[in-house]
């Protein structure tokens, strides 16, 4: 149930590589002790869900 949810918010597969970035940048940031670089690996994960959102509304629109 759980994994159903996380796969249905990842279907982009440009959320997918936003997210993979922003957990490398998290990680590293996490690393150096960067606030900078925690609120710029957040900010890519806002990004990816935009994105999908909006190439989701995209491919709905074209089903009609």
């Amino acid at each position: 149930m759980i994994c159903e949810k996380y796969c249905s918010m990842h279907k982009s597969p440009i959320n997918c590589f936003l997210h993979l970035i922003a957990g490398i940048v998290l990680i590293f940031s996490l690393w150096i002790h960067s606030i900078k670089g925690i609120l710029i690996a957040v900010l890519i994960v806002l990004i990816g869900y935009i994105i999908q959102g909006f190439l989701g509304r995209k491919i709905t629109k074209k089903k009609r």
